[in-house]
């Protein structure tokens, strides 16, 4: 038999009574990583087999309004993504994790990067790599308009260009998440360093924390091999690790923190048009005696 409620349900089986409420929801599964990066990997399969027999059902309809394939289907390349939720309070001092790490394997996209550099030859040498660069006359064309903010990925920019930066423009670039900032790695003191790390654009990734401690990453793309996307997997971890915060917690601002206080609380992941599959943490932490591993 079966009770249901606004707030509750009871389930009757075999004389046994199974509770499912809020103060008892039902358990969801956590899976080891590398379960948890099968399933992901597995469902992007089957939406790509999906996505090619409507292609080919769909292809006499195509053929009767005149519509001429020019090759063969064109399938999407989903981007593999990771959520970590942290005991941590961004509002808190200390607490607001934010900064860039380079991924072993990269995140195979391409990053499109305003560059601003005072030094004619960086900035030439910026624009022959497919990026957009300058100095007085990059911030102007921004200001006018003729620049669209919206089709790049990120911002770097030599020091000595930082306070027109900020003065003219920390508006337009802060809340799209383009404000070059010494903690992402994306101020530098003089043009060569900035153009290696140009290079290095693709490979690297920013991070920073949400308001209720959650972190998000783009491991890399489904195409890539399996133990390309775990050795950036586990670069992730040991980075969120390394950042630790001395103080960490979400409890009341005068309360000490305890000993056995985790840092890790759920961790999750997903693609881009996937459903999230819970990981077991024991398989991410790095202090963990399990990390990247099977759990026994």
């Amino acid at each position: 038999a079966m009770f249901a409620s606004a707030s509750s349900r009871i389930l009757v089986r075999t004389g046994v009574r199974y509770y499912v409420s809020r103060a008892h929801p039902r358990p969801v599964a956590e899976f080891p990583v590398f379960t948890a990066l099968d399933k992901v990997l597995d469902g992007i399969e089957e939406r790509k087999a999906k996505r090619v027999a409507k292609w080919e059902r769909n292809a006499p309809a195509r053929r009767a309004k005149g519509i001429e394939d020019d090759g063969p289907y064109r399938n999407q390349d989903e981007t593999v993504e990771l959520a970590i939720n942290l005991n941590i309070d961004p509002r808190r001092p200390g607490q607001a994790l934010r900064g860039s790490l380079r991924l072993p394997h990269g995140t195979g996209k391409t990053v499109s990067c305003l560059v601003f550099s005072a030094d004619a030859d960086a900035a030439e040498r910026a624009k022959n790599a497919g990026h957009t660069a300058g100095g007085e006359d990059l911030v102007d064309r921004i200001m006018s308009g003729d620049v669209a903010l919206d089709s790049f990925d990120r911002a770097l920019a030599t020091k000595d260009m930082m306070p027109q930066v900020q003065k003219q423009l920390a508006r337009l670039l802060g809340p799209r998440g383009l404000m070059p900032n010494p903690k992402t790695n994306s101020v530098f003191e003089k043009a060569p360093p900035l153009l290696d790390a140009l290079e290095e654009a693709s490979s690297t990734i920013t991070y920073r924390t949400e308001s209720a401690g959650i972190l998000h990453f783009a491991v890399g793309k489904a195409s890539f091999e399996r133990d390309q996307l775990l050795e950036n997997m586990q670069k992730i971890c040991q980075e969120i690790q390394d950042v630790k915060p001395e103080q960490y917690g979400k409890g009341k601002k005068k309360k000490k923190m305890g000993k056995n206080v985790k840092y890790w609380l759920r961790a999750h992941l997903t693609s881009t048009q996937g459903a999230g599959v819970r990981m077991d943490l024991r398989t991410l932490d790095p202090t963990s005696p399990f990390f990247m591993r099977e759990p026994e």
